[in-house]
């Protein structure tokens, strides 16, 4: 787990304040300037392999919503509880009037904690504020239900108090376990967006000293491809090399954001970085007003949220999202149980067949291009030797796929393990199929030969996809059939929904049972 990165306490060189910098904006001063060039570059190496990006982080939207989900769930079985109690058992024989308090509390309590903020997660915010806000919403909650069972239900007015009472100190302590996981998790930096800066101007200067300390933007670092204008550090934000290093960036896949903190005005700059980043799966965002700045009352986040413009990557969609883990849990779980007595007897022909281990791992491209580890069945015999040699694609009558294995290809059946990577949350139903890193297209490498490569990886891999049932499935072997592949996987992500996905998996075992034609 990496730690939140806070540039409010950086060291000053020889204990000195930092100079400003009073160049133009896509400039920075001569005072900046390392003085010497080899010092620099082995500083920026240096710079480069300590850089770290908190992994394992948790939308803060999301916590926003289960929390909010968590609440209404416990306030309803306090309703229940409390209305079962209220009766001695008959419900059904209890008054309206009597009953009404404690549906207004159910009603009331979410409203006031929406109105109260408290399901807007702030990596900043101290947990005695939260707690004073949730106090403040169960609170005015059970003072209005205890004052309406004063007219509705005087004969019961003290039953209705001590639900009060116990209901607001119940959903007030949720709050503050919420608080002291929101410190904790701010704390190792997983409610913060990764991001890098490119441009090493003032006003990326001015953004990462407004951000120090608030935890809601892990400033990684900065490129520039300004070599000679590039400072070492930028208000303690380490200088990591050129766009070009970006793109070769072993921590690339942890980066949620890449911003442009080049001024707009600077038109062919600009055009020229995001021909380049569009190259990317990442979100590029392009800083468009800082006049109106306030660091007391803004953060790096609000600013990356509301005053740039998302100039390439996909928009997040909280709803879609959800409702794809959800379809991946549900159907998922569902097929894996379905399928494992299938999958012990497909494990017990393969070590019957060759030697070797029945499952095989394989490192393979995730979600951002993040490495993940797939699972399938052992088609192949056994080889030691064979992360020392390099990858070769399968081909027709390949004398390395065993007996067994040939049937399982043939039927898609050795990828049924890979259900398992979906529960996980390494892969999805339906999506991309994950490609090896580096993977090759005729002897040059899949990534050089088309340009939208990267942007399959703007979500997770799948086990089927469009391009599949279209009939894009095995190895590549010609510059078209990738070109051909890659334009369905992005035709996927553009309209990606709930029942396109379900279409996809309706589609998958015709497509496979009547495909004779790919080798697999």
């Amino acid at each position: 787990m990496g730690t939140a990165v806070d540039y409010s306490n950086a060291p000053r060189t020889n204990g000195q304040q930092m100079p400003k910098a009073t160049g133009p904006a896509n400039d920075t001063s001569d005072a900046l300037r390392p003085s010497n060039p080899d010092t620099a570059s082995l500083t920026r190496a240096h710079m480069k392999a300590d850089a770290r990006a908190p992994r394992h982080r948790i939308n803060r939207k999301a916590l926003g919503h289960v929390w909010q989900s968590l609440d209404i769930f416990v306030i309803l079985i306090l309703t229940v509880t409390g209305a079962y109690a209220m009766s001695g058992g008959a419900v059904t024989e209890v008054a309206a009037g009597e009953l009404l308090p404690l549906l207004a509390f159910a009603a009331l309590c979410p409203a006031l904690a929406m109105l109260m903020r408290l399901y807007k997660v702030e990596p900043r915010e101290t947990a005695s504020g939260r707690l004073l806000r949730a106090l403040t919403a169960t609170a005015t909650a059970g003072t209005v239900i205890t004052a309406l069972a004063h007219v509705t239900a005087p004969n019961v007015m003290h039953l209705v108090a001590t639900f009060a009472i116990t209901s607001v100190g119940a959903v007030t302590l949720l709050h503050v376990i919420y608080a002291g996981f929101i410190q904790h998790w701010a704390k190792a930096g997983r409610l913060a967006r990764n991001v890098v800066l490119v441009g090493a101007t003032p006003n990326a200067s001015k953004l990462i000293k407004a951000n120090a300390g608030s935890g809601t933007v892990n400033v990684v670092g900065i490129f520039d491809d300004r070599k000679a204008r590039s400072p070492q550090a930028l208000a303690g934000a380490p200088y990591l090399g050129t766009t070009d290093d970006l793109l070769s960036w072993s921590l690339l896949h942890e980066v949620d954001r890449i911003i442009l903190t080049v001024t707009p005005k600077a038109e062919d700059r600009v055009r020229l970085l995001l021909t380049k980043l569009r190259a990317l799966p990442h979100t590029v965002c392009l800083l468009l007003d800082l006049d109106s700045f306030d660091p007391a009352e803004t953060s790096l986040d609000d600013i990356v949220g509301v005053q740039a413009a998302r100039m390439s990557g996909v928009e997040e969609r909280f709803g879609h999202l959800l409702a794809k883990r959800l379809q991946d849990i549900l159907f998922g779980l569902g097929l894996f149980l379905a399928t494992l007595p299938l999958m012990m007897l497909i494990g017990l022909a393969v070590r019957l067949d060759s030697r070797g281990p029945v499952l095989f791992r394989q490192v393979r491209e995730g979600f951002n291009g993040r490495p993940i580890n797939v699972l399938k069945f052992r088609t192949m015999r056994h080889d030691p030797n064979a992360a020392d040699k390099p990858v070769r694609q399968v081909e027709l009558d390949d004398p390395r796929v065993t007996r067994i294995g040939g049937f399982l290809r043939k039927t898609s059946l050795d990828e049924l393990p890979q259900l398992w990577n979906v529960l996980t949350g390494d892969m999805s139903l339906v999506g991309p199929r994950p490609h090896a890193p580096g993977m090759r297209t005729g002897g040059t490498e899949t990534a050089n030969l088309v340009a939208e490569y990267a942007h399959r990886h703007r979500v997770k891999p799948g086990i089927t996809g469009w391009a599949q049932v279209n009939g894009s499935r095995g190895p590549l072997h010609s510059p078209e059939a990738a070109r051909e592949r890659i334009a369905l996987d992005v035709a996927y992500i553009d309209k990606s929904n709930f029942w396109f996905d379900i279409w996809i998996m309706l589609r998958t075992l015709p497509a496979l049972l009547g495909d004779k034609i790919n080798i697999r």
